[in-house]
């Protein structure tokens, strides 16, 4: 009885292990597809999300044909090498290692896919954000010609203008400002010699309103950069997270479906041929 049991739980052991591999790959299989649908081929964004998602899920069937081929090695143990040869189309190996050769072309094709249209979304992502720092700039120029802007300007400085006076004439106030780390030198300055100097606070002031353009141009075009260094780096690590996974699915997967079909004897020299006995 114990014989038996001893001979039984191996073979189940490789039984159960190939139906878990074989239900990764089915399952795989079927994600796949449903990821393929529905199909926009000529979209770039539709194509790299696909690619993407493809090769976040690649190492499943990969995972899924290991526990398989484990399977028959287990049964392959068990027997002790004695099992007959049965003929390559009704041996699930060679259709583990046709699917594997067929993923290894997909992934190996994916890769460069991948690459170019990453390079086309980061130079469609750069025009679009030149397009719209060009426009901001255009928009500004209108705006600083206009009447309404330079009241505005005007009125912010008699604000300041007030406060800044306000604080002058009270001395604690003052110097509770000046205590502080995070006003700027400048202004500190300012605010010291304006109380022997009115004038130097005025001056200070018509500076600010003259730069204020300079300022606001300042910050479209550091905004543009911010924005097109972040599009760059996107691009980056798209193209080496998955432009690399990609690869190395590849050669994974072509490693297996070259070594399973030469196993099953359709790459050469074909089977080994159970010992005589």
């Amino acid at each position: 009885m114990k014989a038996t049991t001893s001979r039984q739980f191996p073979s189940l052991a490789a039984w159960s292990v190939k139906l878990i591999g074989a239900i990764l790959i089915v399952s795989s299989l079927v994600d796949y597809l449903i990821l393929l649908i529905p199909p926009n081929l000529l979209n770039r964004g539709w194509q790299l999300s696909v690619t993407s998602q493809l090769v976040d899920r690649g190492i499943v069937p990969m995972v899924g044909m290991g526990l398989v081929l484990i399977g028959f090695w287990m049964d392959s143990v068990t027997s002790g090498g004695s099992q007959k040869p049965i003929k390559a189309l009704v041996d699930l190996r060679f259709w583990i290692a046709l699917l594997a050769s067929l993923l290894g072309l997909l992934y190996l094709l994916l890769f460069p896919l991948h690459l170019n249209n990453t390079r086309l979304a980061r130079a469609e992502a750069l025009s679009q954000i030149q397009q719209q720092a060009s426009q901001a700039e255009t928009q500004l120029e209108t705006q600083l010609g206009s009447d309404q802007f330079q009241q505005q300007v005007e009125q912010r400085k008699n604000l300041l203008k007030n406060q800044f006076s306000s604080v002058i004439q009270n001395e604690e106030q003052l110097n509770q400002l000046l205590a502080r780390e995070d006003l700027p030198q400048q202004v500190k300055d300012v605010l010291e010699q304006s109380k022997t100097n009115p004038q130097v606070l005025e001056q200070f002031l018509e500076q600010q309103a003259d730069s204020l353009p300079t300022q606001l141009l300042t910050q479209i075009r550091e905004r543009q950069q911010q924005l097109e260094e972040q599009a760059k780096t996107r691009s980056l690590k798209s193209s080496l997270q998955t432009g690399i996974s990609s690869l190395l699915l590849a050669i994974g997967y072509i490693g297996v479906g070259f070594t399973g079909l030469k196993g099953v004897g359709i790459l050469g020299g074909g089977r080994r041929k159970p010992p005589a006995g």
